[in-house]
Parts: structure tokens; C-alpha cells; sequence
């Protein structure tokens, strides 16, 4: 499996990312996400380009979906039978809708589809299995990112509750979380880390692997594909909770409050922040 990372809208504060995924022989590969045409086809060689399958997209917005169109027409120039995959047909051009847990075969690789509804009801995740190298990557899109998860625009909290911390951990299988490399449709994580201090695990040492979580996001600029889904189950608060930190954050100090109210009042924190 070889997956690279492709920066879109920094420039703009946008921190999107686009990934190329490719088989281990590198003859297959899907465009995850392409939604700046600009700045992804200077981004990929020409071999790349000719290994492209599919336009896949991890949702219908346009800051993930936009570039379809030109992308689908840029690499039918060049002879690929490209297909568009997503969760709707509100993304554009769209040629296949994937139902809950379908799986594609990509060369050696197997990609289960997670349908996770909230962020929006199309929303996406792709778990990737490579059989060869026995390497396991999600690309999560705006349903979770490293240090927290996406806004509820076409949901509630029970759904981002149910999308995040059941479908989706299900659907990988809890053998595998320490295996899967979580890519992320944006680069938030130093952002995540800074609401998590100020307002969860206010001093080092209350959380241990969220202190190494936040050095590491203090020093890179890029985190994606560095942490993996145990990691995000150790100090991520969107699926953490019942720790008695997070309910403690939220105003629940006996421990009483819904799943739902903690995860919706997280999430008003942060959007407020």
C-alpha cells in the first residue's frame, strides 16, 4: 500500500488534504478527495496519473468533491476509465454509490466502505486493508480527525456518537485499531490538541498519551497518517466519553449526563472556542 498526501487550500486556511491511494505494485490507485484540480494534477506524475481507477469522495462537499469533474476529464485524456465514487449523488459526476460496509478491490487491496452520517448524510470512511503488507490505513474525511471529529451539519449528536464510536470502529474491528494509520480530510490536529489542553487535560501527566499527541502536533506540520485509531480511543474527548475528565469538562461532574448531551456539548465547546 502506498498512500501520498497532497496539500489543498493551505494558502487559505483551508488544510484539506487529498490522498493518492495505490496498490503495492502501484498499476492501481484512487484519488481521494481532489477538490483543488491546481493543486493536485501538478502534484502527481504522469505513471500516477495513468494508475488512476476512481474519483472517490469521502463527501459531497465542495472543499472535497469540487475538483471531480475536471479531474474525471483531465484523466479520461489519458485513456483511465474513471469512475466516480461517493456517498451521493450531490457530489459531482458520480457514477457509483457505496451502501454501508460494500467493499472494492483495489490490485491487492480491499477497501471496506463506512457510512458514517452526520457531518453530512453522505459522509464516507474507507478502511484499507493491504493483504500483502498487512498495513491497514481510514481515511476519514470530516467524520473524525486526529484529536477530534467533524461538525454536526446533517446530524445530531447521536449520530456523530453512533457514526464515530460504533459504526466505524466496528466496521475496522477492534483487532485492527492499533493497526490502521488514520488520513484525516484536514489537518486539525494542532487545533484539536490546543481545545483538549485548554479545557479537558488541563496538566501534563492527567493524560499521558494525549501529552504525546500534543509535543508531537507542537512540532510537525503535518500529522496525517501518523496516528492510528487506538491512538485516537487513548485521548480523542469525541470518543472518550465516559472518562470522567471529558464529563468534567462538559459540566456533568456526577457522571449522569446522555452519551449524546457530553458529545453535543463538546462539540458547542469547540465550535466556540
Amino acid at each position: 500500500m502506498h498512500v501520498k498526501a497532497i496539500k489543498m487550500r493551505w494558502a487559505v486556511g483551508g488544510v484539506n488534504y487529498c490522498y493518492l491511494l495505490s496498490s503495492e505494485d502501484k498499476t492501481k490507485s484512487w484519488l481521494i478527495d481532489p477538490a483543488e484540480p491546481l493543486e493536485v494534477l501538478p502534484a502527481l506524475s504522469e505513471e500516477e496519473m495513468r494508475s488512476i481507477v476512481a474519483v472517490v469522495n469521502t463527501h459531497h462537499h465542495y472543499d472535497h468533491s469540487g475538483g471531480n469533474v475536471t479531474l474525471t476529464t483531465t484523466l479520461r485524456k489519458r485513456h483511465n476509465n474513471v469512475k466516480v465514487i461517493a456517498g451521493s449523488d450531490a457530489s459531482f459526476g458520480v457514477s457509483v454509490v457505496p451502501q454501508h460496509l460494500d467493499v472494492f478491490k483495489l490490485g491487492n487491496l480491499e477497501v471496506v466502505c463506512i457510512r458514517t452520517p452526520c457531518h453530512t448524510q453522505d459522509s464516507i470512511c474507507y478502511y484499507v486493508k493491504d493483504s500483502e503488507t498487512a498495513q491497514n490505513c481510514l481515511f476519514s474525511g470530516d467524520t473524525l480527525f486526529s484529536g477530534g471529529c467533524g461538525r454536526f451539519f446533517e446530524g445530531s449528536a447521536v449520530d456523530m456518537d453512533v457514526s464515530l464510536n460504533l459504526r466505524l470502529l466496528e466496521g475496522i474491528g477492534e483487532r485492527n485499531w492499533p493497526l490502521t494509520k488514520v488520513y484525516p480530510g484536514h489537518e486539525y490536529s494542532k487545533g484539536n490538541a490546543e481545545f483538549i489542553r485548554k479545557f479537558v487535560y488541563k496538566n501534563p501527566g492527567d493524560n499521558t498519551s494525549f501529552d504525546e499527541f500534543e509535543k508531537y502536533c507542537n512540532t510537525h506540520e503535518v500529522t496525517t497518517g501518523h496516528f492510528t485509531v487506538l491512538d485516537e480511543l487513548k485521548y480523542n474527548p469525541f470518543m472518550r466519553l465516559e472518562d470522567p475528565k471529558i464529563r468534567e469538562a462538559v459540566g456533568d461532574k456526577i457522571g449522569k449526563w446522555s452519551r449524546d448531551k457530553v458529545m453535543e456539548k463538546l462539540r458547542f465547546m469547540k465550535n466556540t472556542m
